[in-house]
């Protein structure tokens, strides 16, 4: 998570479609740091990265490899591509494609993205988010997806399925632990059949330590006997990824 987002690079002159790029990447940060989500110092350094939209880039960001919005994981808040569809894949173990989605924290909605390359058919995915710009990504990158502006304590949309990948893993509230309660209890009142959600149990070896202060790990044993306590029909997932552990609960 967050690996490799922040390169240098040497200061050149730059196209005006790279600066207004640069310019509206920046814009979105600038809201994303009024929820707490950056630091100012990492804020004062993405005024430095070379924005692009062209396809077929390497992860990493570099003179020779700028942050594609529409692709790069990054953009997302994960490390790869390949973490953040593993993590999809573990949110997913009792999905079936004719059941609705519903998306909570959805970002750039690439679980839409993810579903539809797997299953191959029209998925019932609808998707939610408090930051529009994200969601324009969304339907610039997937022009059939149906996503919302809608805060997951505000929302009224219900689904077979109530899904967060990383929802909880930024310290975007005072008291994490009580925001991750109030958001479990509203994806459980909007499942027909159950919730599964993702929580950090830890940081990765070479993650920087400006991106360790932004993180919030969980507990999950601790979560685990919470869980139980108060929904009683309760699995824990632990076998796809070192430092994650998923949690479904059915109804």
């Amino acid at each position: 998570m967050f690996k490799n987002l922040f390169g240098s690079k040497k200061e050149e002159p730059i196209s005006k479609e790279k600066q207004e790029q640069r310019e509206a990447l920046v814009e979105m940060m600038q809201q994303d740091e009024a929820a707490g989500i950056y630091d100012e110092a990492t804020l004062e350094e993405s005024k430095e990265w070379d924005v692009t939209l062209e396809d077929g880039l390497e992860e990493t960001t570099t003179e020779e490899n700028p942050i594609d919005l529409l692709n790069a994981p990054q953009v997302a808040g994960w490390g790869s591509t390949q973490e953040q569809e593993l993590l999809f894949s573990a949110l997913l173990l009792f999905y079936s494609p004719e059941m609705t989605i519903l998306d909570a924290g959805c970002g750039r909605a690439d679980l839409f993205g993810y579903l539809s390359r797997t299953f191959e058919s029209d998925i019932r995915y609808k998707g939610i988010d408090y930051n529009p710009n994200l969601l324009a990504l969304a339907r610039e990158k997937y022009p059939t997806v149906d996503v919302e502006a809608v805060d997951i304590l505000d929302m009224n949309e219900t689904g077979d399925w109530v899904v967060a990948s990383g929802l909880f893993n930024i310290k975007e509230q005072e008291d994490m632990a009580l925001y991750t309660q109030q958001c479990i209890d509203k994806m459980y009142n909007s499942a027909n059949i159950g919730i599964a959600f993702n929580l950090l149990t830890g940081y990765p070896d070479d993650i920087a330590d400006e991106d360790k202060a932004v993180l919030a790990p969980h507990n999950p044993s601790v979560w685990l006997d919470y869980l139980i306590g108060k929904y009683t029909k309760v699995i824990c997932r632990t076998d796809y990824m070192l430092g994650d552990v998923t949690f479904f609960i059915l109804k």
